[in-house]
């Protein structure tokens, strides 16, 4: 398990990177700054926990990450997000996001990730985010191979290691 300090541009977070279930989990303590004017995590900061989580695992695979971005030929942009809430975070509690494949296409994949509040296990979030895969001049080319297994698979529904 590794633990690390993520400075973001309104809060530091701590995140820890654990293998739950065969999927790979990080997570955050909400800290007041991370929440709106109503005292809950709003979606913009939602959206920046899943992307940081994201990055966290590219980091964790040894693929360059954030360092490496612009070296590399071909990068992922999003091009459409999916997400449904469930219940509201506060400060004070931690959230662990697991992050798996759920497709991968030609020149896209999408990323599954859901957000839990840590003890109590409430799914606070399940979000579907599609990537598409470009050159350095913004044409859409095949999903590197490395890429379709850099993540785990999300499991099937059915699937023991699905919660």
């Amino acid at each position: 398990m590794a633990r690390h300090r993520l400075h973001g541009d309104t809060a530091t977070a701590l995140t820890t990177l654990t293998m739950t279930n065969a999927l790979p989990e990080v997570v955050f303590h909400i800290y007041p700054a991370d929440c709106d004017m109503l005292g809950h995590v709003n979606h913009a900061t939602m959206l920046g926990f899943l992307e940081r989580a994201r990055w966290e695992l590219l980091e964790r695979e040894e693929v360059g990450g954030v360092r490496d971005f612009a070296s590399v030929p071909i990068v992922s942009v999003v091009r459409h997000v999916d997400i449904d809430y469930f219940a509201q975070s506060l400060p004070g509690e931690d959230l662990a996001i697991r992050s798996g494949l759920l497709a991968v296409k030609n020149t896209s994949y999408i990323v599954k990730q859901d957000v839990r509040k840590k003890g109590s296990n409430v799914l606070v979030a399940v979000a579907s985010i599609v990537f598409v895969a470009i050159d350095r001049s913004g044409k859409p080319v095949r999903v590197p191979e490395e890429w379709r297994t850099l993540l785990p698979h999300w499991p099937e529904e059915g699937d023991s290691r699905a919660r």
